[in-house]
């Protein structure tokens, strides 16, 4: 047995590490479409580059190593059914549970492992990467001039060039036109026949050397003492913000960026917050009732209110309507207090329920590495039954329906629709129940996917 173990493990190794790469190498992809334009276009170095998508492969780790398993369970299996291998086993009085039972230990592991992934090392990339997303946005692309049209992407400078050509580290300009707003007293304009501009990314400042110009200076206060310099060469230092991009921190931390301690303190924090909410409510309610019912704070023996008004005293008619009046108001003001009160309580109910569907999320994604040998091997066996084809198609069913489980949960659990340990774990029951009833079938060898009905209905379609 030990031999046969370590054979049906060594069969694993290669589908499975086959199947990560596959996977992370497709979401990879799709990053460097959909991102890797922008992230150019900023002239970001080629290092923040390179960070932005180490910091993403934590996340498509945490995605692609149950999907792994699964592939690996169906290729494994499905080429040991196909050679007869599983026939073999079954033959030597050997039970598929005994086969099946060295993988269900190591997806144990693997679930284990991702686990920990996920509590102590995904909150943290997740969190830098927040971090660099955030000072990628706030940074500027580079200087971009095009002839004929103003670039006011420098604030209190407007820049307008009549023809551009690029060089390395330098565009030569003609037709050069400045107009410098950064002191609100006076109007400056600079106007060149050409000039050189160079941009040093790394400082974060332009350097415009202007040829054959002049600077025309008007005072906004004093018209009369308007001034015109003519130069053959004149040097500006202009700081551009935001072109460097500038590495910041921040201690807070959003609900991916977070393990699942730091998760329960807050929700323990938050429901210690509604009960104070709760007890404010409570607390303005009974002060309002007993102001119009003193004699709810009486005792039981003596329920009836004794009136303090002198006999015979009447209310005029002002009087009462500006009683009523009054309390109309005092009442709409307890209402705008209960309600603002409600929303803080409702604000953080839904927040509880988000920060639980990431706890659970945390345990439901990695336990799916069991659910996914449940599944995968029982169909990788029937693939020599059905063709491999059919395996995989139905394998393919089986993981569809599981991330929409799990995306739609997650949804349904945010709005308060369900709860957030069925939403995360919902996926893992109907999958996992759905696994065992294959394994139970596969073993003792019924025929649970009788496809022989689909060709008389294929031979129908085809004659019509």
């Amino acid at each position: 047995m030990y031999i046969l173990q370590r054979y049906i493990i060594k069969q694993h190794i290669g589908p499975f590490i086959f199947g990560f790469m596959v996977i992370t190498l497709i979401w990879i992809l799709n990053l460097l479409f959909t991102r890797l334009g922008d992230l150019i276009s900023r002239g970001l170095p080629i290092l923040i580059i390179f960070e932005f998508f180490i910091l993403n492969i934590a996340w498509i780790i945490a995605l692609a190593l149950p999907m792994a398993v699964l592939m690996a369970c169906l290729m494994a299996f499905g080429q040991m059914s196909a050679d007869h291998e599983i026939t073999a086993i079954k033959a030597s009085g050997i039970s598929l549970y005994k086969i099946i039972s060295p993988i269900l230990i190591i997806a144990t592991l693997l679930c284990a492992l991702l686990i920990y992934f996920n509590n102590d090392i995904l909150p943290e990339a997740n969190h830098r990467l927040a971090l660099l997303m955030r000072d990628i946005h706030k940074k500027r692309p580079t200087i971009s001039l095009e002839p004929g049209i103003i670039y006011r992407e420098i604030p209190d400078i407007n820049l307008l060039v009549n023809s551009v050509d690029e060089r390395e580290h330098m565009s030569l300009v003609k037709g050069v036109m400045i107009q410098d707003q950064t002191d609100p007293e006076i109007n400056k304009t600079i106007i060149a026949e050409s000039g050189e501009i160079k941009v040093e990314e790394a400082t974060g400042i332009m350097k415009i050397t202007l040829y054959n110009g002049e600077v025309h200076e008007i005072p906004i206060k004093k018209l009369e003492e308007y001034r015109r310099l003519e130069f053959p060469k004149q040097v500006l230092t202009i700081t551009v913000p935001d072109i460097v991009l500038t590495r910041s921190e921040s201690d807070y931390r959003g609900d991916r960026e977070q393990s699942s301690s730091m998760m329960r303190d807050r929700i323990k924090k938050n429901k210690e917050s509604i009960s104070d909410k709760l007890q404010e409510i409570n607390t303005l309610m009974r002060t309002h009732l007993v102001k119009y019912f003193p004699f709810v704070q009486q005792k039981r023996t003596s329920p009836i209110m004794q009136s303090n008004l002198p006999s015979g005293f009447k209310y005029s008619d002002n009087q009462l309507m500006s009683n009523i009046s009054k309390q109309i108001r005092q009442h709409k003001v307890l209402s705008q207090q209960t309600n603002a009160a409600r929303q803080v309580i409702e604000n953080y109910k839904s927040m509880n329920s988000r920060l639980s569907v990431e706890v659970h999320k945390k345990y439901s994604i990695p336990f799916a590495c069991i659910v996914f040998v449940l599944i995968g091997a029982p169909l990788g066996i029937m693939a020599r039954r059905g063709g491999m084809a059919v395996g995989g198609g139905i394998s393919l069913l089986f993981f569809i329906i599981y991330w929409s489980f799990l995306i739609g949960g997650e949804e349904l659990a945010d709005r308060q629709y369900l709860s957030p340990f069925i939403a995360m774990w919902i996926a893992n029951i109907l999958v996992g129940s759905a696994g065992v009833y294959l394994v139970i079938h596969t073993v003792k060898e019924m025929t649970t996917f009788n496809l022989n009905f689909i060709k008389p209905i294929i031979s129908r379609w085809k004659k019509s």
